[in-house]
């Protein structure tokens, strides 16, 4: 599987360069100091991305704004199971139609969308659209609330039609559902029934086990039919209601590609009244009918007892009652705290709910995002927003999702990675040991996690991602939670199960890991995921270093640790992990500290340390957010200095920041993550003005594009890039800015 790291083939530096000198809009005026009176810039987004996700921790889709339509839908919202599976997307579209006065069908996928949205801070996609008068108002998402004991996954398609003429119409509702429910998790072999007894159409494949019920909410009128789709074929729900304005009652057997479809038909629907229509899809791949048909009928009763919007109402309740507890900081403006709601819902939808080894773990992204992995390193910023949020049982439940995590074993029972790569003496090609021994098998993934709560690392030609960063992070959160929660009871449950591996499996090897040559952190793979061949073998990146940001969060780390063993009461680990993280600090301000320009920065590596091309890198902005660097210190003002030469985009407008200066595309655009530490750390240093041009950016941004926060921006045009939804990187990172920003304010 692909890396975070490598997108697109790398570039020349120089030709790089030429790009991002030219400017396809204004130049950007330097950002002010809180004390300048220099105006600041009064940057606005745009919109440049058209698709909503809804995720219950369950089940995933994507509705399309720019097809009105859901385009996808799948039973995990992890991109794997493990290393032999991918998570098909089964839906290749879903859409609602109408017809008046028996006239033939229209199918709201070809009237444009005046307006789509979520309902502000929940999972629920709004789309708004009008024609012949009538209005039609869509809800779609996968239910948090409801019953769902079988953890089916369910998709709730609702539509309210409202006559804003001033004539009584008769008004037909139709849906289209066109699931791949093929031997090929495409459209070969496909079956349908109708059963009378549930009142639904069941389509599913015998052989491989996929099924889907089709369960439609208001039965006035109701009508449905089966039938081939595709080219050449006219006896399908789609072709019936467009020829004939209505469905025949017919269920096609089994064929290639079928499409099943309801319709409600002719219903009274006066000037100015509304009526509420809808479709429930329950989806698994076991061929468990009566499990499935059991979920699917138990959320339909709530539409069948009352009306389709019942079941609106019951998930907007659930989300207002998850949101009660939400900590949120005085005097956020009314966009940043739909934005803040978002976020957090985001980070929600983003956390897996299946039981057992799943349980509790948190995509870097949510889909179409590609990067819809636990990673351990996304994962923790995750959890620290979480936790500034006030959702401590959802950032509980990751937490344990790591200590119980299983990393990817050897045949003797060893961890993988370490033995091959970490211990392995062998320091030529291809596994490049580090030859370092540690006393314990490590507890955190070197990358990743597959959605079976089992490690992995990517590969390419310069070898598997191995990144001791994550280790120093999870401490962090673990330290942050008990700090919030007061929940040591956590650590000490089953005879100190966690304290033990959370100390002997994480921070002692942190510890094992400082080079005695020169106090930092061994050489790895890092934030960027720069892959595992050394630095001396390259020459250039991608490759293995001592990068700031590991020894940085290394440093956050075992302070993290040593302050858990206070509370704890465990004094001679707080002064070995205090003085472990004196000495990493130390050996980053004597060997990464380096003077640039005048003034003084942190070199993004020591191999990278004294070549200004390349020593640049956003994420050692962590130092200052950590407390490492005294954000008061002409070091940390050095450090802005540099990012603000170095590392900001040149193109376009935007007040924000590359990652580093490493020369690929990847790296060169805007990363929000980096725009939103950066914010966070002229917060902490007093810098207000230029902390909220950030935010404002980001927020301005956000507001144009459903409140969601991107991996990337284009750096020509400030367009939606990379990822989207982002998780710990995206939302995580606006929760965090957010709070730095208004708790300096106080």
């Amino acid at each position: 599987m692909q890396s975070k790291k490598r997108l697109v083939k790398r570039i020349v530096a120089l030709f790089l360069t030429v790009i991002l000198s030219v400017s396809l809009g204004a130049v950007q005026v330097p950002i002010a100091h809180a004390n300048d009176v220099q105006s600041v810039p009064n940057y606005k987004g745009h919109n440049s991305w058209n698709q909503l996700t809804t995720s219950n921790g369950l089940a995933a889709a994507i509705y399309s704004v720019s097809q009105g339509k859901m385009t996808r839908f799948q039973r995990h919202i992890y991109s794997h199971v493990d290393g032999n599976s991918t998570t098909p997307n089964f839906m290749y579209d879903s859409y609602f139609g109408y017809g008046v006065n028996g006239g033939k069908a229209t199918w709201l996928n070809s009237v444009p969308v005046d307006a789509a949205e979520y309902v502000n801070g929940t999972n629920i996609i709004k789309s708004t659209q009008h024609n012949d008068g009538l209005q039609f108002d869509s809800y779609y998402f996968t239910p948090f609330s409801g019953e769902n004991q079988y953890e089916s996954s369910l998709l709730v398609m609702l539509v309210r039609v409202t006559n804003n003429s001033n004539t009584d119409k008769n008004v037909s509702v139709f849906s289209n559902q066109n699931m791949h429910l093929g031997t090929d998790y495409g459209t070969a072999n496909e079956q349908t029934t109708y059963n009378p007894n549930g009142d639904y159409i069941k389509e599913y494949n015998s052989k491989n086990g996929s099924l889907a019920i089709y369960k439609n909410l208001n039965p006035a009128g109701e009508h449905y039919e089966t039938g081939l789709s595709g080219s050449g074929t006219e006896s399908n729900p789609w072709a019936d209601a467009t020829n004939n304005g209505k469905l025949t009652d017919q269920i096609v057997g089994q064929g290639n590609d079928i499409t099943a479809g309801f319709e409600n038909r002719a219903n009274q629907l006066n000037a100015g009244k509304s009526k509420w229509y809808g479709v429930i899809i329950g989806l698994n791949e076991d061929g468990n009918e009566s499990r499935l048909s059991s979920d699917v009928l138990a959320n339909a009763q709530t539409a069948l007892s009352s009306t389709p919007e019942a079941l609106l109402k019951q998930e907007e309740d659930w989300w207002t009652k998850w949101h009660s507890t939400e900590k949120m900081p005085a005097g956020l403006s009314a966009q940043e705290q739909q934005i803040y709601r978002q976020s957090t819902a985001v980070l929600k939808m983003s956390q897996s709910r299946e039981s057992g080894a799943a349980y509790g773990q948190v995509l870097a992204s949510l889909i179409p995002g590609e990067w819809s992995i636990a990673w351990a390193r996304d994962g923790n910023y995750s959890i620290q927003a979480l936790i500034a949020s006030g959702h401590y049982q959802e950032a509980r439940a990751a937490l344990q999702f790591f200590f119980d995590a299983q990393m990817q074993k050897d045949a003797s029972g060893d961890n993988y990675y370490q033995k091959n790569f970490i211990e392995n003496t062998d320091k030529g090609a291809p596994n490049y040991g580090l030859g370092v021994k540690l006393s314990d098998n490590y507890l955190i993934s070197v990358c990743r996690y597959f959605g079976n709560g089992t490690e992995e690392s990517d590969w390419n030609n310069n070898g598997p991602n191995i990144e001791f960063d994550g280790w120093g992070l999870f401490l962090w959160s673990v330290d942050q939670y008990v700090r919030a929660t007061g929940d040591t009871q956590f650590l000490k449950n089953n005879n100190l199960s966690y304290w033990n591996k959370l100390t002997k499996q994480d921070a002692d090897l942190l510890i094992e890991l400082i080079q005695p040559e020169n106090g930092l952190i061994q050489p790895d793979s890092s934030i960027w995921e720069e892959h595992w061949t050394p630095f001396n073998v390259l020459k250039t990146a991608p490759s293995r270093q001592q990068f700031a940001y590991t020894n940085i969060t290394a440093y956050q780390g075992l302070k993290s640790a040593a302050n858990l063993a206070k509370v704890m009461g465990k004094d001679q680990l707080e002064k070995k992990y205090s003085d472990a993280a004196s000495s990493i600090k130390d050996a980053i301000m004597n060997k990464l500290v380096v003077r640039q320009n005048g003034y003084r920065t942190i070199a993004s590596s020591l191999e990278r340390k004294g070549d200004p091309t390349y020593q640049n890198d956003g994420s050692t902005v962590e130092a200052i957010n950590f407390d490492m660097v005294n954000p008061k210190s002409n070091l940390a003002s050095g450090m802005i200095k540099a990012y603000n030469q170095n590392l900001r985009i040149l193109t376009g407008s935007t007040p924000g920041y590359m990652r580093d200066q490493d020369g690929d595309l990847y790296d060169s655009r805007e990363w929000g993550f980096i725009d939103l530490r950066i914010a966070g750390a002229l917060s902490k240093m007093g810098r207000t003005n230029e902390a909220k041009t950030l935010l404002d950016w980001m927020t301005s941004q956000a507001s144009h594009n459903y409140n969601l926060i991107p991996e990337l921006l284009d750096y020509n045009t400030q367009d939606y890039a990379g990822s989207v939804p982002m998780g710990g990187f995206g939302s995580g990172s606006y929760i965090l800015g957010i709070n730095d920003y208004y708790h300096q304010k106080k």
